[in-house]
C-alpha cells in the first residue's frame, strides 16, 4: 500500500513539474528560422497600390521584397558606358509615396520571392535615361538577365543573358528588339517551360525566348549607373504567383 502511495506521488510530482521543465528549455532554446515564404498559385501583392503612404520609408523588414546589398555580377558588356556590365549594389531601394524606386546609391536591386515557373504582372513608370535589370533563375551568380538601356542617340536596346560563375558565358547574350518603355506602363513578365515572355502595355518584347538552362532561383529587379546615371523607374504595384500547378495539371 505504501509503494503504491509512493508511485501515486511520483507522478503527480512529475506532472507538475513538466510543464516547468517544458518552459525552462523553451526559455532557453534559439529562435527557429522563420518558414521562408513559398510562392503558390494564388496571387502574392509586393507592392501594393491601395496602401499609398505619403513619403519616403525602408522596405518592411519582413516584406516579400528584400534589399540585396552584396550582389554583384558581371553582364553582357563589361565597361560599356550604357550597356550592363559590372554590377556591384551601392545602394538601397526603398518606397516614395507607396511606389518601389532607389532611394540610395546609384546600383542597387532587390531581391523577389524564389520561383520556377512564374507570372510577375504590374504598373511600373520609366522616365529619362539610364539602364536596369531583371534576373530570373537567380541562385549564386547563375541565372538569367534581361536588361535595358535608355540612351539619348541610339534607341533603347534590350539584352536577355546567361550568367554563370556571377557572369555572362560566352555567346550567352541574346539581342532584342529596341523599345523604348514610356513613363507608365502595365507589364507582365512570364516564365514558363524554360521561355521568357515579356509584355508592356500592348507591345510583345520577348517573346518565348529560351533559357535552355534556367533553373528555379530568385527573381531580381535592379538599377545600374550608366553615364547618365541609373534609370528612374517606379513599381506603382507588382503582384506575383507560381505557374507549378497550372503545368503539372497541363500533363496529367
Amino acid at each position: 500500500m505504501g509503494t503504491s502511495r509512493q508511485c501515486v506521488r511520483i507522478l503527480v510530482t512529475g506532472l507538475l513539474l513538466t510543464p516547468l521543465l517544458l518552459g525552462a528549455d523553451k526559455a532557453k532554446a534559439k529562435p527557429g528560422a522563420e518558414k521562408e515564404f513559398a510562392l503558390s498559385s494564388k496571387w502574392a501583392v509586393l507592392v501594393n497600390p491601395v496602401a499609398k503612404v505619403r513619403g519616403r520609408r525602408p522596405l518592411p523588414e519582413k516584406g516579400l521584397i528584400q534589399n540585396f546589398p552584396d550582389l554583384k555580377f558581371t553582364g553582357p558588356k563589361p565597361g560599356h558606358p550604357f550597356v550592363l556590365g559590372d554590377f556591384a549594389d551601392d545602394g538601397e531601394f526603398g518606397l516614395v509615396d507607396g511606389a518601389l524606386q532607389i532611394v540610395t546609391g546609384a546600383s542597387a536591386a532587390v531581391q523577389l520571392p524564389e520561383a520556377g515557373d512564374f507570372e510577375l504582372e504590374g504598373v511600373m513608370e520609366h522616365t529619362e535615361f539610364g539602364g536596369w535589370f531583371m534576373a530570373v533563375g537567380w541562385s549564386d551568380g547563375r541565372g538569367y538577365v534581361l536588361s535595358n538601356a535608355t540612351l539619348k542617340e541610339s534607341g533603347s536596346p534590350w539584352f536577355l543573358t546567361e550568367l554563370r560563375g556571377g557572369a555572362a558565358i560566352p555567346d550567352g547574350t541574346e539581342d532584342l528588339e529596341h523599345f523604348e518603355w514610356l513613363r507608365t506602363q502595365p507589364f507582365r513578365l512570364v516564365v514558363s517551360n524554360k521561355e521568357l515572355t515579356l509584355e508592356v502595355g500592348k507591345k510583345t518584347v520577348a517573346d518565348h525566348v529560351g533559357m535552355l538552362n534556367y533553373e528555379p532561383g530568385r527573381v531580381l529587379l535592379g538599377v545600374y549607373d550608366t553615364r547618365y546615371g541609373p534609370k528612374k523607374l517606379r513599381v506603382h504595384s507588382l503582384r506575383m504567383r507560381s505557374l507549378a500547378d497550372a503545368d503539372d495539371a497541363a500533363k496529367k
